[in-house]
């Protein structure tokens, strides 16, 4: 809005008015003053009214702006606390998937383990690998050798199948190519054979279950320490979770199966420990 024609006109009303009243003191012209006052005071109300509406609307557009400016930093402030929110829930579950995997120590003191963290997955890959990698551990005579069991804070992992100094690729449970020797955790100790199904649309599956055995929906199964082929003298240690029950069925020779859901996330994994011996 242009407030210059209003100022103009504001200047030549006051120069007007005070020519009148100059004028009017030396010859006395009253009606003329009077004429003049009559027709410049609704013009003058006008004016400045108009001149105040003037002001109103830039005092409010100043206001938009400064509004809008604070609404521009209180985003930040929320994108910022967002941020600092999601950082903080990561750090919190990678400490306590650490403490998780401390606590492993006193369930199985007799372990010796390494460390290791995940730093590699490929989605797109036909086998279910991960690739680990750890500092150098403190006594020289610690190997990472192909074969050795990798355990999570929840249960088991897989095995060591290929090392690249202090990297390595762990082949998953889950894979086809995975077979771990099991026990179900009940008063019946049921014994089978867990193989990896992800290849196939599943997950895991316990097989060789004898005939008669109890086996139920939400039963825990864990590695029996028995050693499975062609890791003969790399036998998983006794007793780590594996997986839990979610359905049972009868084989085509009378056997049971039942499908498991693993005990470990593995698309949330970031640290595991490598066994590397017993003491």
């Amino acid at each position: 809005m242009n407030t210059r024609g209003p100022a103009r006109l504001i200047v030549v009303l006051l120069l007007v008015s005070i020519t009148l009243i100059a004028v009017d003191q030396v010859v006395g012209w009253g009606l003329l003053q009077q004429a003049w006052s009559w027709v410049s005071t609704p013009l003058q109300r006008w004016l400045f009214d108009g001149n105040e509406e003037a002001c109103d609307f830039w005092e409010r557009l100043h206001e938009a702006d400064k509004m809008q400016e604070e609404n521009e930093q209180l985003r930040e402030m929320v994108a910022q606390l967002t941020f600092e929110n999601r950082r903080y829930q990561e750090i919190k579950r990678e400490n306590d998937e650490l403490r998780q995997l401390l606590g492993l120590q006193e369930r199985f003191p007799h372990l010796e383990r390494l460390y290791a963290e995940i730093i590699g997955r490929d989605p797109a890959s036909v086998r279910q690998v991960l690739r680990v990698a750890w500092s150098a551990p403190a006594d020289d005579s610690v190997q990472v050798e192909v074969g050795m069991p990798v355990i999570g804070a929840a249960g088991l992992v897989g095995r060591v199948i290929e090392v690249y100094g202090h990297t390595a690729d762990i082949l998953l449970i889950t894979d086809i190519n995975s077979s771990v020797s099991a026990v179900l955790q009940n008063e019946d100790h049921a014994s089978g054979v867990v193989d990896g199904r992800w290849q196939a649309g599943q997950r895991l599956r316990m097989r060789f279950i004898p005939p008669g055995s109890l086996v139920q929906e939400d039963d825990w199964v864990v590695t029996s320490g028995l050693q499975r082929p062609p890791f003969e003298g790399r036998a998983f240690p006794p007793g780590l979770p594996i997986g839990q029950i979610l359905r049972v069925e009868v084989s085509s020779d009378l056997t049971l199966e039942a499908e498991l859901l693993p005990a470990v996330d593995f698309d949330h994994l970031e640290w595991v420990m490598i066994v590397v011996g017993t003491r």
